[in-house]
């Protein structure tokens, strides 16, 4: 760049030698470079000069500008001046004014017969008289792009937008300036025509502010959604500060609130707070930003932007459409009380507007809800259905969520097949709200699997998941999808299900307990090497529990000992992995007996008996009893490896011809409190009837 600057210092001496400060305030107001063109114009204290320093404000848009530059220069009244004077004032709504110059002057030159019937039109279309302003520019407009612009402006305002909509197109498409191209294919709005002008653009600023409008168009037809949001994004922030930067995300999230991605429109309202910190005093930002966080379940962030927007409009309608949302916000904290609080000081602060208006009905229905779920709490099923019913009766709007509660109602009373029966009806109805219809799937998911219906279950738990992707529970439904399935010996699909819970939510904490099924699934297919990489993965899971980690670390144990039986260096794996567990984790009694009888087994399997023999009753016989004894009751796996052992260890005392001490262990048996205690007793009463008993 430095090396470049005397070339150009050396071009502008040249030129000057040839061109006074004139022509080259001509040269550059041809060009574009207005605040050049007005430097060298300034220099010259002609008419002409003058004229230059005015258009190339004009240009800008800086009508203040305007009246300063025409009173430095003494007020002129020539035609011209009077032109850019009464365009000021137009402009800068002084309307009387302009309109008595334009009255009292009589224009010759064309071009200015021509403005003063633009601005003339102007005035009556904004006046409501778009009948005038076309009559005003078929006599007197002149066949200009201004003069086809302001018709086009008209015409939209009498509801002729074919009309108006032939001459944007036919101005985007023309060879008018960028900034006229620009604007029409803006009035136009179409995808097509915006591109159109977008890819010929030179002037980076005109450039970016068509790529605005062209993304927010992409934003309203579905087919071109995700490529309009990928242009707003990236033009946004490589441009944060460009006029009209903000109001472009902003639509980009109110985009993805209509379109029903909560998460993603979360998150564009959290960038967009990030980006223009000054935002949060913006009350429709604040709106929209609760709307999102409530329909992710985030009541009380919710809460906070609802009540945010409240404070900052000034508007009647809005404020109470928000304490509202705040009242439904509070409503799903559980915060009944505080939520009606909020609705009854709405009826009573803002009775005319619609907010207030729908509220009349809504209390008196809130408060028979009330009464029904207070019933619901004591257990007062039947009782607490009437008064749902009454309100689904009376409310049509709230009927869905309170058959929702019947359900609940009629589960409650035991009516198992009615409930399921109401669930289904709610679940298929098209007409119910998409949120509702998720829940009462998930209601029916778990019933299933409470009924042991398994394959229903995964089916219900996953078709939830698909209805509220962006809910919170969805990836944990479909860790109970893949659970379901498991329970079905349907392993393929449990594996399958988990991977698409990874694929969906890669940063959710649900993952774990995902790779848990999915590991122990493999484990059941053979496919031992997969379930270790996938167990190893466990660990990885941001907020995984010390329990999901230590079922990791015991599922991969086992998976290595089912691999042993092709080779045996993966029992030595198997048995450090144990031993691992039992020497790293906080184990409750139960779960160290039975990693216990499991390092037994691997020694076994290494042809190490007298160790296995040791490690079972050490570890697991006499562990078993101990526990006992210090009042600790074991779940139905430790019973069966305690039995399991003391029974391997008698065999293999039998087998020795050491019968006593075969009696002695089965007895340690035979007197617990165990399903196996009979099988104890009768195996010590076979080795008495062999008659060698010593």
């Amino acid at each position: 760049m430095k090396a470049a600057l005397p070339a150009l210092l050396a071009l502008g001496v040249a030129f000057a030698a040839f061109a006074d400060g004139l022509d080259v305030a001509r040269e550059a107001l041809r060009d574009g470079l207005w605040s050049v063109a007005r430097a060298h114009a300034q220099e010259d204290d002609s008419d002409e000069a003058k004229l230059i320093v005015l258009e190339s404000f004009a240009r800008e848009g800086r009508w203040p500008d305007v009246m300063k530059a025409l009173e430095g220069f003494g007020n002129p009244t020539g035609e011209e001046f009077l032109c850019y004077r009464a365009s000021a004032l137009v402009r800068l709504g002084a309307r009387d004014e302009a309109s008595k110059i334009l009255a009292e002057t009589k224009f010759s030159n064309a071009a200015n017969i021509h403005t003063s019937a633009r601005l003339r039109a102007e005035m009556a279309l904004s006046g409501g008289d778009a009948e005038g302003a076309i009559k005003i520019l078929d006599a007197e407009g002149g066949n200009d792009v201004e003069t086809d612009m302001l018709r086009a402006e008209a015409l939209s305002a009498m509801s002729n937008d074919k009309g108006a909509e032939e001459i944007w197109g036919r101005v985007a498409r023309s060879g008018a300036s960028e900034q006229m191209r620009v604007a029409a294919a803006v009035r136009l709005g179409d995808i097509g025509a915006l591109m159109e002008v977008y890819v010929k653009l030179s002037d980076p600023d005109l450039k970016r502010l068509c790529g605005f409008h062209l993304g927010v168009a992409m934003l309203k037809d579905p087919t071109t959604f995700d490529e309009g949001a990928k242009m707003v994004s990236k033009l946004v922030m490589d441009s944060p500060d460009a006029d009209g930067a903000r109001d472009v995300f902003i639509a980009l999230a109110e985009s993805r609130l209509d379109r029903g991605e909560w998460t993603e429109a979360a998150r564009t309202f959290a960038e967009a707070l990030e980006t223009w910190p000054d935002i949060a005093k913006d009350a429709s930002f604040q709106e929209g930003r609760g709307w999102a966080l409530s329909k992710l379940g985030r009541n009380e962030e919710a809460l906070v932007a609802f009540d945010r927007a409240a404070e900052l409009t000034t508007n009647r309608a809005v404020r109470a459409t928000a304490l509202v949302k705040a009242g439904d916000s509070l409503a799903s904290l559980g915060r009944g009380a505080e939520a009606m609080e909020r609705y009854r000081a709405v009826r009573r602060d803002y009775p005319d507007t619609e907010a207030a208006k729908k509220l009349a009905g809504l209390l008196k229905m809130q408060e028979l809800e009330d009464e029904g779920r207070t019933l619901y709490s004591e257990y007062k099923f039947a009782d607490a259905q009437r008064k749902f019913e009454k309100i689904a009766a009376e409310d049509s709007a709230r009927r869905p969520r309170m058959d929702y509660y019947v359900v609940l109602c009629l589960y409650g009373q035991g009516r198992d097949d009615e409930a399921e029966r109401h669930a289904k009806i709610l679940a298929n109805d098209i007409s119910v709200p998409l949120s509702l219809r998720a829940e009462a799937t998930l209601w029916l998911a778990k019933f299933a699997y409470n009924k042991s219906r398994w394959h229903d279950a995964s089916v219900l738990f996953a078709d939830y998941a698909a209805l509220e992707p962006e809910a919170a529970y969805a990836p944990v439904a479909l860790v109970w999808a893949a659970r379901a399935a498991f329970a079905e010996s349907d392993y393929q699909r449990a594996v399958s299900t988990v991977g698409t819970l990874a694929a969906k939510y890669p940063d959710s904490e649900a993952k774990a307990q995902g790779f848990l099924v999915q590991g122990e699934a493999l484990i059941e297919l053979a496919r031992f090497g997969e379930a270790i990489l996938v167990l190893e993965r466990v660990a990885l899971v941001p907020g995984v529990t010390a329990a999901d980690r230590l079922r990791a670390q015991i599922l991969r144990a086992d998976a290595l000992f089912a691999m042993g039986a092709d080779n045996t260096e993966r029992y030595v794996a198997a048995l450090e992995a144990y031993r691992t567990v039992v020497l790293g984790e906080n184990l409750t009694p139960t779960e160290r007996l039975s990693i216990s009888f499991k390092i037994g087994k691997t020694l076994e399997r290494l042809k190490r008996l007298d160790e296995a023999i040791d490690q079972y009753y050490t570890q697991v016989v006499i562990a078993y009893r101990a526990g006992r004894k210090n009042g600790f009751r074991y779940d139905d796996t430790a019973k069966a490896d305690f039995a399991r052992a003391a029974f391997r260890l008698a065999e293999e005392y039998e087998s020795r011809g050491r019968d006593k001490q075969a009696v002695s262990v089965l007895k340690l048996v035979s007197k617990s409190d165990v399903p196996a205690a009979a099988e104890a007793a009768r195996r010590i009463d076979r080795i008495k009837r062999k008659g060698k008993f010593l």
